[in-house]
Order: structure tokens, then sequence, then C-alpha cells
């Protein structure tokens, strides 16, 4: 039974680990691309959301230098395996980030209603995948929303090795069933 479970924890393991290189490799990619002018196809509409985001107190092309560090930092540290649930909580935070331009700059993102999306509308959209991946990092039950850090006590405590008594006594040794 010990050898199935670690052996599921490595398969989890692995899936996790390219889960988070892949990721890594996504915003280190997007991320390099914005240190260079003109070379991101996202790079106006960055600047353009960050400006309002900030009220124009960050000058554009500082602050797309800001998100290009940010965005490659994330990806180094997901593709090395640093700090992975920090990175992971503000990989989050950037991703629902790149979602205001939905709100700021609708004639971007749609062309002729809200399903008709723009190869802009459809770049942001995508980002949903990426919030699943990120989740999925964190260990997050979406159905309970909360972080599964602990294991429940079935996984804790498989059937092979509960112990149940029956009867009028206890001796405090064995756990009761009870439903």
């Amino acid at each position: 039974m010990n050898s199935v479970i670690n052996l599921n924890t490595v398969k989890q393991t692995s899936r996790n680990s390219l889960l988070a290189i892949s990721i890594g490799l996504v915003y280190l990619w997007f991320g390099i691309l914005k240190f260079f002018p003109d070379l991101s196809p996202a790079e106006g509409l960055a600047k353009s959301t960050i400006h309002i985001l900030t009220f124009g107190l960050i000058p554009d092309d500082f602050a797309i230098i800001l998100l290009a560090l940010w965005e490659t930092w994330i990806g180094v540290f997901l593709i090395f395996n640093l700090a992975r649930r920090t990175v992971a909580l503000l990989a989050l935070v950037h991703i629902i980030f790149t979602f205001m331009p939905l709100v700021f700059f609708p004639d971007q993102v749609f062309n002729e209603g809200p399903l008709y999306l723009t190869l802009l509308g459809q770049y942001i959209i995508k980002n949903l995948i990426i919030i699943a991946a990120l989740l999925s990092l964190l260990n997050v039950d979406v159905k309970s929303i909360s972080f599964r850090s602990k294991p429940n006590f079935k996984q804790e405590h498989p059937l092979s090795t509960r112990i149940f008594k029956f009867g009028a006594t206890d001796d405090g040794n064995h756990r009761k069933h009870s439903k």
C-alpha cells in the first residue's frame, strides 16, 4: 500500500512540475518580449491598462519594464521551482489584472458582441486556462474553495488501517465507527 501511495505522490509531483515549468516558460517568453519595444503584441494594451490602474502615476515606458520584470521573475521562479506557492499567488494577481481590458477597452477586445472576440480578446480569455493551472499548482479544491494542504481522514487513515470497535464498551484505544 505504501508503494502505491508513494507512486501516486510521485506522479502528482511530476504533473505539478510539468505544469509549473510550462506556465513558467509562457511567463518567461512573454516577459522577455516586453523588454524590447514593439515586440510584444500586448505591449500597447498593457501600457494603457497599467496607465489607468495607476492613475498615470507610473510612466508607460517604466511600467512596461516593471511588467516585464514581474513576468520574467514569475517564469524563472516557476521553471526552477523556487518559492512555488508565493510565485503562483503573484502570478494569480498578475493574471487577474490581464482581464481589466475587458472592462477598460471593450472596443479593442470585442467586435460586434460579447461573444465575438478580437484576437486580443482571445489572447486575454485564454488566461482562464492559466488561472486553472495556477489553482492546480496551489492545490486549491475549487468545489469547496479551500486549500487541501491537510489530507482528509480517509486519506490519512486508509480503511485497511482503521480499527473499528462496535459495542457498548470502549477501552479508548479504538475509534468508534459513526456516521
